[in-house]
């Protein structure tokens, strides 16, 4: 087994925030041996470049979210070579409707709390032994300040299947903080970040997209570095079951 003193996972390293967290850690932790998930790991060039780039520290594998099976392989072959793992990122996330909740089809809730609920939940399920065995073990969810019940009216977009699972995904991570008192678990916000996710939003609504993008939306290496500030210094005490703002502080639920 590797003596690698951080060992991480990041879930959605394909693309968007979960590419920029790797290049991230990648850069920021010399010690740090990361494994990548994504649906189709050799189908993205950009990870394949960032794993040349750091040879024998980047391993991109093979991520289904809310997959048992696929989460069992990665967490087997974490075992085998390191037998345990330093901080999981539950990046993997959709958001591809924009109707009101009564026009919306319930295959549609079905297919996201599938991704966005039950894929960190697996996760968490399937390396909780792992984590268990790590001196200071973190499992850290992107979530979205439209899983806020009390900021719902901020949104200005129709996003209700979306905010609905987001929702639900923060009251199991916190959940997740009072079950495990051994554990560093909390959601974590983004903020608004121009990735593929925001095509949809431009299809919502393109004038409060424009505004948005012009005011407000970060870069996905910028908020990488952010969001790496945060959980690398990050303390059950201090920062445990709470839902953190990109820029300092917390939500309200």
């Amino acid at each position: 087994m590797s003596n690698s003193p951080n060992i991480y996972f990041v879930a959605g390293a394909t693309r968007g925030i979960g590419l920029a967290l790797v290049a991230e850690i990648a850069a920021k932790d010399a010690s740090a041996f990361i494994y990548a998930g994504g649906r189709t790991p050799q189908a993205a060039p950009l990870l394949t470049s960032l794993a040349s780039k750091y040879p024998g520290r980047i391993v991109p594998v093979k991520y289904v979210a809310g997959d048992e099976e696929v989460n069992k392989s990665i967490a087997s072959e974490i075992f085998a070579k390191h037998g345990r793992v330093d901080t999981v990122i539950a990046n993997a996330g959709i958001a591809n409707v924009g109707d009101k909740i009564h026009e919306v089809a319930i295959k549609q809730f079905e297919d996201h709390f599938r991704v966005n609920v039950l894929g960190p939940i697996v996760l968490f399920q399937t390396f909780r032994d792992l984590l268990k065995s790590s001196a200071q073990p973190r499992f850290i969810v992107i979530s979205s300040i439209a899983g806020s019940i009390e900021l719902i009216q901020m949104s200005p977009f129709d996003i209700g299947v979306y905010g609905t699972s987001k929702a639900a995904l923060n009251w199991a991570v916190r959940k997740i903080h009072f079950e495990n008192e051994w554990l560093i678990a909390y959601p974590q916000c983004p903020g608004p970040v121009d990735t593929d996710m925001g095509v949809l939003a431009a299809a919502v609504d393109p004038a409060v997209y424009q505004e948005m993008l012009k005011n407000h939306i970060r870069q996905p290496d910028v908020v990488a570095g952010m969001l790496f500030n945060i959980f690398s210094t990050s303390t059950r005490e201090k920062d445990g079951g709470q839902f953190h703002s990109v820029e300092g502080g917390v939500h309200a639920w």
